[in-house]
């Protein structure tokens, strides 16, 4: 069969919520993936997911940058999930919605109807937290679960925080983002809770809904400039696949400028570049790469506290005894239960820096240590003013992308990260943390500001893998539109580009929670249903952080 009502290109974390609730609203659904299954423990284990890391892994893209001129000329990882579930399938699971003036700003970036207000309904929707309030959600298909029991690191970066006048919040995805906070995590009953988990096997098999794995898109198929499917290859055969209603583009940030550029659909000029004619000129396709970048203040310690120590023999193999009997045990969970959100200055309406704090000593490539103890804190601007590309290197799929998020750019991008430098070396040094600290890594108690620090940024910064907006959601008068607010593509009818290439800014936080988000929204949109009810849930900021802030 090779005619469906619906033909979803890319299994990621928005391709999986779409292609369940278009099935289950009736519709005859093909969802294409060029990854494997997700069903290996290396993916369901939560703490398996440094096992997606390694270069041989084949569930990861392993993307890199170009040379950043602003990094020393080194080239980034950029890793992506080559596999049923998307980046979902290989994240650290940390579950965070960024702050809801995220939203706001985006519709005034020209994304109608994804205000605040507009997108609440819908991360309520979306997930079950543990967290019982007006602003969670308690039956949703991501499940959002504490670490209850904090190890003796983790309760002492809490308390640091406090120490250094940050306030301590109950819940970062609530009213008040701002200060220290335990995290939660896309985590259910022991199993990763990716959207693949979420939305395909926990809700079972639907009989509307087929899956192709190991399925390469080669480009959009075009009859003027109406999308009639895809051009696959799939079981060593190249498949024209037709769709009676919609094409659905959601092959994340990097995949869908570069499908839409191969299909003809960008910037006139670089398509001429490599012999693509170009059916419809976007030049917004491929611009507006924003990506969260990070520095890591790294402290050993002498007692053995961290989860280096798990790694001994003996204490594997009983944690891989628990996980694989009883999904329990300390491989049932992520590695960041805690973390911060602060501002850069007293002019910062609301958190423009993040903290990850993990209670592991790791390698340069975020390989967890078996001979050190200690801990990491990975700081850095969440609202980064750089902006970046994705283009083609050659016309073939196959070939890799040029991809220059051009990190560090700007002067206030180096403002906020150095800010975020003297902060996160701010709560190493306070009482509760201090008492652990034997020797610090990096960046070392001889580097602290001026140009040592800068040297140390430039060669240790790297991404906290949030790329997004490189197929910016906006209105038809602005000339980087490539979808508008309904997600259509601009100048093509019946396709649309469906994931985070979509976001017109980042937001202030890490963004598979509103990426999966997007797609519910988008579910509404394509199968004409009401929106949900907007709900202007007040929100705490710095302009007037004793009132309830309203979204606009």
């Amino acid at each position: 069969m090779t005619e469906f009502d619906y033909v979803i290109a890319g299994a990621g974390s928005a391709g999986c919520v779409l292609a369940r609730r278009l099935s289950d609203a009736g519709h005859k659904v093909l969802l294409l993936e060029v990854g494997p299954s997700d069903k290996s423990w290396i993916i369901r284990m939560p703490a398996g997911l440094r096992s997606a890391f390694k270069p041989s892994s084949k569930y990861n893209w392993w993307y890199y940058t170009e040379e950043q001129a602003h990094l020393n000329k080194r080239r980034i990882q950029q890793p992506r999930g080559r596999v049923l579930g998307g980046s979902s399938s290989i994240n650290g699971m940390t579950w965070l919605r960024g702050h809801p003036m995220d939203y706001d700003r985006w519709e005034t970036e020209g994304a109608k109807g994804w205000s605040w207000a507009d997108c609440a309904p819908y991360f309520k929707k979306i997930e079950s937290s543990v967290v019982s309030s007006s602003y969670r959600g308690q039956d949703g298909p991501i499940r959002a679960q504490r670490q209850e029991k904090l190890s003796p690191l983790n309760a002492a970066f809490l308390d640091a925080g406090q120490q250094a006048g940050v306030p301590l919040t109950s819940d970062v995805n609530g009213y008040q983002q701002e200060g220290v906070s335990r995290f939660e995590m896309s985590v259910r009953d022991g199993i990763r809770n990716s959207a693949a988990y979420g939305y395909l096997h926990a809700m079972g098999a639907h009989p509307n809904l087929t899956i192709w794995l190991g399925c390469e898109v080669q480009k959009v198929t075009l009859e003027g400039r109406r999308a009639t499917g895809f051009e696959v290859r799939y079981k060593n055969r190249l498949v024209k696949v037709r769709t009676r209603r919609e094409a659905i583009v959601s092959c994340g940030v990097f995949g869908s400028a570069q499908l839409l550029m191969l299909s003809g659909i960008g910037p006139a000029d670089h398509l001429r570049e490599h012999g693509i004619e170009c059916r419809v000129d976007l030049p917004g396709v491929g611009q507006n790469l924003q990506d969260h970048l990070e520095c890591h203040i790294q402290i050993e310690t002498k007692e053995p506290i961290s989860l280096n120590r798990e790694l001994q023999p003996h204490r594997m193999l009983w944690a891989g005894a628990q996980w694989f009997g009883l999904k329990k045990g300390v491989a049932s969970v992520n590695q960041c239960h805690v973390g911060a959100f602060l501002n850069s200055s007293a002019a910062t309406p609301h958190p423009d820096i993040q903290f990850h704090f993990f209670p592991v000593f790791f390698d340069k490539n975020w390989i967890p240590v078996s001979t050190t103890y200690g801990y990491r804190i990975g700081v850095g601007p969440m609202r980064p003013t750089s902006r970046g590309t994705v283009r083609l290197r050659s016309a073939k799929v196959s070939d890799p992308l040029l991809i220059d998020p051009n990190y560090m750019a700007t002067d206030e991008d180096w403002r906020v990260m150095r800010e975020a430098m003297r902060l996160g070396i701010e709560f190493a040094n306070q009482p509760a943390l201090k008492r652990y600290n034997h020797r610090e890594d990096t960046p070392g108690t001889h580097i602290r500001s001026g140009k040592a620090m800068d040297e140390f940024i430039r060669e240790d910064a790297a991404s906290a893998y949030h790329p997004c907006g490189t197929c910016k959601m906006g209105q038809k008068k602005d000339p980087m539109a490539v979808v508008d607010s309904q997600l259509r593509v601009l100048g093509v009818d019946n396709l649309r580009v469906i994931d985070a290439s979509v976001f017109p800014s980042v937001p202030s936080a890490n963004i598979n929670a509103a990426t999966i988000m997007l797609a519910e929204k988008a579910s509404d949109i394509l199968l004409k249903r009401p929106a949900l009810q907007p709900e202007a849930l007040p929100f705490h900021s710095q302009v007037s952080p004793s009132l309830a802030r309203t979204s606009a």
